[in-house]
């Protein structure tokens, strides 16, 4: 059985979420969206564990070890943080599916 997650998809972007540049590769510039994404969005949070949980053998995100993004942006690669900060961008415009 799983847990249902607690995550408002309404909640609106902060302004600094909302004006993401997401080809600012800073370093300290991602660190600081992706925390902001991890402490204030459980879906994100959520995202981000299930995506650890595929790509790592034997670790688990669970809030007692992971629950700031600390802990997290020093296990996962810079490319990882900026794929999983793309997350805005998707959300913000609506996929086209191409046609065959």
């Amino acid at each position: 059985m799983g847990i249902l997650i607690k995550g408002d998809f309404r909640t609106k972007l902060t302004s600094k979420l909302s004006k993401y540049r997401p080809k600012d590769k800073t370093p300290g510039y991602q660190k600081e969206i992706f925390s902001e994404l991890f402490s204030n969005f459980p879906q994100f949070k959520a995202h981000v564990a299930a995506y650890v949980e595929r790509n790592y053998c034997g670790v688990v995100i669970n809030d007692e070890d992971h629950s700031n993004p600390e802990t997290l942006i020093d296990l996962i690669s810079f490319d990882e943080l900026l794929m999983l900060n793309r997350w805005i961008v998707d959300r913000k415009r609506p996929r086209i599916l191409k046609q065959k």
